[in-house]
């Protein structure tokens, strides 16, 4: 009999595209798997029409006021009795959480079936909703070593697994074997979102290293309605140039490029790291938990990246630190070699093991 695991998971990119990609893994290994999402993650599923998908209405309480925290709290309520007939009629095997606020009902809901739930920690700190859910699940997988103390009850549940990168990436020779030694192409990443700021920042930065007679060929990820914006601006300026709003083949740019300047979720700077893709790294100042200036300052100690915070993101400070990566090839070339000696577990293969280990004691 086929077995049946139903992921779940927060409607933004660092959360659905994992989850994503181990479905991918799962499905061609004969299971039957389907994602519970909200309407922002359902978007990434249409270039997947095999992938089965619920979306779900839910919200979070935090940081409201009495009314709207009240109202957040029946939404949650009904949240969870949608996911008890989801999970009623689909009677899957296990259920898979990879946090964010939407990943919560039907991980709840798990209990009251009795299903073994697994949870995912892609960050350097434990998410609210994961945090919240340690006392159900059967097993916690992790991309790293959590930077926070967990209870020392819940130690014995947690697996370093490695990050979840996009098998093109893994696959690719060139992420382990390319040379940077001089900076001709830059690619700005901001996540699956993008970065508003990126795009106020980044063409008059590139401008002035052009007027300083440096080549430079952008490839750059921008804020939804900024593309047209920007692609003129770079063409009045006759300089070479890839806009986008969001790539699906994000890691054939990460393979081109010889300095990122990026957001710190954790999938985009694990593949930055994997591809040996030294970055500047400019952590979303308002991210939960400040996870993405913890995710930044752990690069920055294993001298994978640069890091610059957004309140000292300016041009001025931009132009600066470039032109002295340009004409310092030594600091350039020191981080080129530290990123190489970064080395993740396999996370489709320690994941895969410990879920069919799972299954078959449980039968």
């Amino acid at each position: 009999m086929t077995k049946k695991i139903i992921f779940s998971t927060g409607g933004t990119g660092g959360h659905v595209l994992p989850a994503i990609n181990l479905m991918k893994h799962f499905h061609l290994k004969g299971y039957s798997v389907l994602l519970v999402t909200d309407n922002r993650g359902s978007n990434f599923l249409r270039n997947y029409p095999e992938f089965k998908f619920y979306v779900l209405k839910t919200d979070t309480p935090t940081k409201k006021n009495y009314l709207r925290k009240l109202i957040s709290l029946c939404t949650i309520f009904f949240s969870i009795i949608r996911s008890i007939l989801i999970l009623k009629k689909e009677k899957p095997n296990l259920v898979f959480g990879f946090g964010g606020y939407v990943s919560f009902p039907i991980s709840f809901a798990s209990k009251f079936f009795n299903l073994p739930l697994f949870i995912y920690e892609n960050n350097m700190i434990l998410g609210k909703t994961n945090n919240f859910l340690l006392g159900i699940s059967k097993k916690i997988f992790t991309a790293h070593e959590i930077n926070k103390k967990i209870p020392e009850k819940f130690k014995n549940k947690i697996f370093q697994v490695g990050p979840i990168l996009t098998k093109d990436i893994i696959n690719s020779s060139k992420s382990i074997k390319k040379e940077k030694k001089s900076i001709t192409t830059i690619s700005v990443f901001g996540g699956s979102q993008g970065a508003e700021i990126f795009g106020k920042i980044v063409p008059p930065v590139i401008k002035m290293l052009k007027e300083e007679g440096h080549k430079i060929e952008i490839n750059q990820q921008c804020f939804k309605g900024q593309k047209n914006q920007i692609m003129d601006y770079y063409e009045e300026n006759k300089i070479n140039n890839n806009v986008f709003e969001f790539n699906k083949n994000i890691s054939e740019i990460m393979l081109s490029t010889d300095l990122a300047i990026s957001r710190c979720g954790a999938s985009t700077t694990a593949e930055l790291v994997y591809t040996a893709t030294p970055f500047i790294a400019v952590p979303l100042p308002t991210s939960i938990d400040n996870h993405q200036y913890i995710n930044a300052k752990h690069y920055e100690s294993k001298g994978c990246c640069w890091l610059l915070e957004e309140k000292n993101f300016n041009t001025k400070n931009l132009f600066n630190l470039i032109k002295q990566l340009i004409h310092d090839k030594k600091k350039f070339q020191n981080i080129c070699t530290s990123i190489k000696k970064n080395h993740f577990m396999n996370a489709y293969e320690n994941i895969d093991k410990k879920i069919t280990e799972f299954i078959k004691n449980e039968n």
